[in-house]
């Protein structure tokens, strides 16, 4: 692509964003025209049977059958599907799963799997409020968690939190059956439930929060290696889970920014062995990312509504109803 200014060749960003190396001028190129699927068993509420993906991509039936998928974007060399899976062995607990393949045999190039509908609805969401605060370049519109005025559901969300982690202070009160927990090295353990609450710094409690209770405010706090976030929202926490979308940029380039599907997961036994101190090499507090998950972005805006149509047809094939107004 030339540079209409500067009449010399532009350099890419990201997949159709170019940038001048001589006046630094941003300019996005026509959309690549997707390729049209000729497959005749297309349905028409836009899903293709399971097979189809079977034969077209890297998808392994000794790992997950899938039964049925949508296509957000598929060229020459890319791919990226929604997918309804199982497990060979338990047909009956389905997940979805985000896949991008990458090359002319569509190998694999990334992955998120979705369990259950609260962080389905979470990224739904999330995925609504990433389109609206973001122009088509990725750049930030929107407000972070502290300067956002809270709405009432927040606050409500806030305050329940904050009595959880107050009764667990002063009572050592278990945030799941409301009995009372045993004191060990660096966290509380429930003899009633199994529940685990770790104590981080100044005996500040950490455990689960459910994917309901999250306030899917942007920040920038993240575990993330190697590139830099703008801004993201949690759609899950765990003590030991972590899922995220993040808009990130490169150290190199910061105009060279995308979206990123985030899984983090971290071995509670070493923190509940040892302690804080003792979390890992290579992680940031002891958060390291999925195994599997190798680099889930979204690099063109546009994708976002597609992804979130096929989502809710997703859902809706699950039966994982919910409101999302």
């Amino acid at each position: 692509m030339i540079c209409p200014a500067c009449n010399i060749k532009m350099e890419p960003l990201v997949t159709g964003i170019y940038q001048c190396p001589q006046c630094k001028k941003i300019m996005k190129q026509e959309a690549e025209k997707v390729e049209i699927d000729k497959q005749k068993k297309f349905e028409e509420d836009g899903f293709h049977e399971g097979e189809y993906f079977h034969k077209s991509v890297s998808l392994n039936k000794q790992y997950e059958i899938c039964e049925k998928g949508i296509i957000i974007q598929k060229t020459e060399n890319r791919m990226f599907a929604v997918l309804i899976c199982h497990s060979p062995l338990l047909k009956s607990e389905k997940y979805i799963r985000l896949s991008w393949f990458k090359k002319s045999f569509y190998q694999h190039a990334g992955m998120i799997k979705i369990y259950d509908k609260e962080v389905l609805k979470n990224i739904i969401i999330v995925l609504e409020k990433i389109d609206k605060d973001f122009d088509d370049l990725w750049t930030f519109h929107g407000k972070f968690r502290k300067t956002r005025k809270k709405t009432k559901e927040q606050q409500e969300k806030e305050t329940k939190l904050d009595i959880i982690k107050y009764r667990i202070i002063e009572n050592k009160t278990c945030p799941k059956c409301q009995k009372k927990m045993d004191k060990m090295k660096s966290h509380y353990e429930c003899q009633h439930c199994g529940e685990i609450v770790i104590l981080e710094g100044y005996n500040q409690p950490i455990f689960n929060i459910a994917p309901s209770d999250l306030d899917l405010t942007f920040q920038g706090d993240f575990p993330i290696n190697y590139y830099m976030p703008v801004a993201g929202i949690t759609v899950k926490w765990l003590m030991g889970e972590w899922k995220a979308l993040v808009v990130i940029y490169s150290k190199d380039n910061p105009n060279k920014k995308w979206l990123r599907f985030y899984w983090w997961t971290r071995d509670l036994q070493n923190i509940l062995k040892y302690g804080q101190r003792e979390m890992g090499e290579g992680t940031q507090m002891g958060w390291k990312t999925q195994k599997g998950v190798s680099s889930p972005n979204i690099y063109d805006k546009k994708l976002l509504k597609p992804l979130i149509d096929a989502l809710k047809k997703s859902a809706k094939e699950l039966n994982w109803d919910f409101d999302n107004k």
